[in-house]
């Protein structure tokens, strides 16, 4: 199989200029942007959820969530427009709820009329699917990341896969074809991700794919909820020496880990914690990943010690990750953090983790970056080599604070639009010695042809 002559692979193409395009083209004229009022409800915020918008909305009693889709005859709604399906979910219905849905519904035709779209232009317009190209990303470090959907039941306010992603392969034909193209032995990880991956049934016979090509680590990436029912972990027993299973949990308690995932279902969180006390039982290699926003900042000490009690060393690590200024988190911007907030609860979580033997860790990639922390480097799950570079075009390394930094190689970079927002003034350039790093960790990325597969 050829290599590219390209080093990276951006996200999905489109995505981001047409985020804006909605609120600019569509919601701002329509007035239904944040701080806007409609029927006596303000809206509070909207994101887009692949087949449909979601505008937040809430009034002195209730809040809402109006959802937004192209006219499909074969969808349910609770109204339709001449271009658009109206619903709503996560409040009562009432009179005044119907009045809210027909005044956002005749708000959304105006510009769509004025644009002169019908409901399958809008569709086009706002909520295809872009084009994914044909190209698969190979990260730094030997790891493939491979999208088996981009579907889930979860609606977590940090996604940041609701901007587009990369390396989206739905069928286990095509993911049969992508492995067996690959030399055997070359990848040190194969990461099943999504949306949620375990929403696919044939996603045992992947991880056989992979494990049968000699990927010396598999990966699941799931919400857990599904490796909750009877036997559903059995299906990987035989690939249990190479597997491991990665759960995002993000809270000690079902009240805040439904704040975290934006909906009310209190039966999910006891659900991951069967998953995991399952996988732990078995011996899997369990990882655990808590993505930290506001809603939970003060509960990572404690979440830390709570694993630990709970589960022990039958946790291999336990990952806290920052929430990446992208997807839902940039759409809940007041919900995001400074890197200086972090540095207490993250550190104790750290100490936790060091008096323990528990592997307390953050990503490389979702990370608080080194310089704000560095006394706590070692926690740094360190896996590519990016000299001079960063991880991905939405980052930057500002030359006036990192030009002399000595730390360049293990840092991912600064999302530039957390840079846009809060500035450079945490971020200094280190001048301690490069921490000792495991070298064969380091790998350029590549981008593989898959035409020619």
């Amino acid at each position: 199989m050829p290599l590219l002559d390209q080093t990276v692979i951006e996200r999905t193409p489109g995505t981001v200029t047409r985020l804006a395009a909605i609120e600019s083209e569509l919601l701002r004229p329509a007035g239904l942007v944040a701080g806007h009022s409609v029927d006596g409800w303000v809206v509070t915020g909207w994101l887009h959820e692949g087949a449909h918008l979601r505008l937040n909305v809430v009034r002195a009693d209730q809040t809402l969530a109006v959802l937004a889709g192209p006219r499909d005859d074969n969808d349910g709604a609770f109204l339709r427009t001449p271009h658009w399906n109206i619903s709503y979910r996560d409040g009562n219905y009432d009179a005044s709820v119907a009045q809210l849905l027909v005044a956002i519904g005749l708000a959304l035709d105006g510009p769509v009329i004025a644009l002169g779209l019908d409901a399958a232009a809008l569709k086009q317009r706002w909520f295809s699917r872009p084009d994914k190209g044909d190209v698969l990303e190979v990260s730094p470090g030997k790891k493939l990341y491979v999208r088996v959907t981009d579907h889930c039941d979860e609606y977590c306010l940090f996604c940041n896969a609701t901007e587009g992603n990369a390396n989206i392969v739905e069928s286990k034909a095509a993911v049969a074809a992508i492995l067996r193209g690959l030399p055997t032995g070359s990848l040190s990880q194969v990461i099943f991700s999504g949306g949620e991956p375990t929403l696919v049934k044939s996603l045992p016979e992947m991880v056989g794919l992979a494990y049968d090509r000699g990927a010396r680590q598999i990966i699941i990436q799931t919400n857990g909820v599904a490796f909750a029912q009877p036997g559903a972990l059995q299906a990987y027993l035989p690939y249990q020496d190479r597997l491991g299973i990665g759960f995002s949990l993000h809270a000690t308690e079902a009240q805040l880990s439904a704040e975290m995932l934006d909906h009310q279902d209190l039966t999910r969180f006891p659900a991951k914690i069967v998953a995991i006390d399952e996988s732990v039982r078995l011996g899997f290699k369990v990882k655990i990943t808590c993505v930290v926003m506001r809603p939970n900042l003060a509960q990572v000490p404690q979440f830390a010690q709570w694993v630990w009690d709970r589960w022990g060393t039958g946790v291999h690590r336990l990952q806290f990750s920052y929430a990446m200024p992208r997807g839902n988190a940039w759409l809940n911007q007041h919900l995001l953090l400074r890197f200086s907030e972090c540095v207490v609860p993250f550190g104790e979580a750290y100490a936790i983790g060091r008096r323990t033997g528990m592997r307390v860790e953050t990503s490389q990639s979702c990370c608080v970056p080194p310089c704000v922390m560095p006394e706590f480097v070692d926690h740094y799950d360190i896996y590519g080599d990016f000299l001079g570079k960063t991880s991905d075009p939405e980052r930057v390394k500002p030359a006036e604070v990192c030009g002399t930094c000595k730390w360049d190689r293990i840092c991912a970079g600064v999302w530039q639009r957390y840079i846009d927002v809060y500035g450079t003034s945490e971020l200094k350039a280190v001048q301690l010695p490069e921490p000792p790093t495991d070298i064969e960790d380091f790998a350029e990325p590549e981008v593989l042809d898959l035409s020619a597969c």
